[in-house]
C-alpha cells in the first residue's frame, strides 16, 4: 500500500507489557463513547485501576494480549488497538476481547491481531475462541462473520449480548514456541489519517 506523507504510519504489534499501563489509560480514554460501550459492555470513561492492573497484566499463557502501536516521522509509539484472549476453565477454549481506535479503523489492523491471536492459541492447544458481543454491533459482527467466526447462541437475550465462536485448528500447530514466534518480523505499513491529540498515549 503506498504511503503518502504526512499520512505515512507504520503499525507493529507486541505483547503488552506492565509499563504499557499510562498509554493504554490514554488510549481508552481516547476511544468514543460509543466504542468504550462496546469493548466494556458498559459506560466507562476510563480504566479503573483493577481494571487496567488485568489489562496490562497478561501472563502469556492463560491471558494473552497484544498491543498495536502507530508511529509516524518524528513521532513516538501510540496504542491504536489491543487484543486479548483468556483461557476458560478446561483449557481447551478461550474468551478474545478486541478494540481498535476510531481513527485507525478500516486499515487491518484488526485483522491483524486477530490473527496474532490465532497464532498464538493455535500453538497453545487452544480449540476454539468465543467472544461476547453487543447485539448493536454491526460492525463487529461483519467482521467476526469475515474472519468465519458463527453465531452461537444469545448469552443474554435481555441484555442483548451474543456469543460468536471460531475453531482455531489448534492440531496444527501443538508445540509452544513462545511469544517471539507469533511477532517475528511483523509490522503493517499503512496509510491512516493522522491521530488526533486525544488519541495519542504515552509511550
Amino acid at each position: 500500500m503506498s504511503l503518502v506523507p504526512p499520512f505515512a504510519r507504520t503499525v507493529t504489534l507486541r505483547p503488552v507489557r506492565s509499563a504499557d499501563a499510562p498509554s493504554l489509560q490514554a488510549y481508552v480514554e481516547s476511544l468514543s463513547a460509543a466504542s468504550r460501550r462496546l469493548r466494556f459492555h458498559g459506560a466507562i470513561n476510563a480504566c479503573a485501576p483493577g481494571l487496567l492492573r488485568r489489562l496490562t497484566e497478561a501472563d502469556g499463557t492463560r491471558h494473552v494480549a497484544f498491543v498495536a502501536l502507530a508511529t509516524a516521522p518524528a513521532d513516538a509509539a501510540h496504542i491504536v488497538g489491543e487484543a486479548r484472549y483468556v483461557v476458560a476453565d478446561g483449557g481447551d477454549r478461550a474468551e478474545f476481547a478486541i478494540s481498535v481506535a476510531d481513527s485507525v479503523r478500516g486499515h487491518g489492523v484488526a485483522e491483524a491481531l486477530m490473527q496474532q491471536l490465532f497464532a498464538a492459541a493455535r500453538d497453545a492447544g487452544i480449540a476454539c475462541l468465543y467472544g461476547d458481543v453487543l447485539a448493536d454491533n454491526g460492525r463487529m459482527a461483519a467482521f467476526l462473520r469475515r474472519l468465519g467466526f458463527e453465531l452461537a447462541w444469545q448469552v443474554d437475550a435481555g441484555a442483548g449480548i451474543e456469543r460468536w465462536e471460531r475453531a482455531t485448528d489448534a492440531g496444527r500447530g501443538r508445540a509452544r514456541h513462545g511469544l517471539g514466534r507469533w511477532l517475528r518480523g511483523w509490522s503493517l505499513r499503512t496509510a491512516m489519517p493522522p491521530l488526533p491529540p486525544g488519541a495519542r498515549g504515552l509511550g
